[in-house]
């Protein structure tokens, strides 16, 4: 076994460098979790979950367990398993993590006008 430092890459490209025999101590920080939740696209929209105010927290367990707690654009959704199998894939990768659960909740509903950001509101037309 190395002596080298082990390091983790975030989704963004950054480095975090764990002396040896912590790296399983390293764990993702928020940021990293909502850069790889950024990268879920919502099919039928086109616009990614984080853009369009779909997550609406996560929180990690000292035991590596991430929950999600998330909504949908609609309660009658049909893709929410893909949905959620990305959210898995993205994340379960991250440094700290050993398993993903997503929590869907629909309080409150899901309202583009307040939830979605400046950018998805244009592209979405919504003043």
């Amino acid at each position: 076994m190395s002596d080298e430092p082990t390091v983790a890459v975030s989704a963004t490209g950054e480095a975090a460098a764990a002396q040896p025999g912590q790296a399983a101590s390293l764990r993702a920080s928020e940021q990293m979790i909502r850069d790889a939740l950024s990268e879920v696209y919502d099919p039928e929209i086109g616009i990614d979950v984080v853009s369009l105010g779909l997550v609406y927290g996560t929180a990690v367990d000292e035991s590596g367990l991430l929950t999600v707690d998330m909504t949908l654009t609609s309660p009658y959704c049909p893709l929410a398993s893909i949905l959620q199998s990305q959210v898995h894939a993205v994340c379960a990768p991250l440094p700290g993590i050993e398993d993903v659960r997503v929590n869907l909740v629909w309080d409150p509903p899901w309202d583009p006008r307040t939830m979605a950001s400046d950018e998805v509101k244009l592209e979405l037309g919504i003043y």
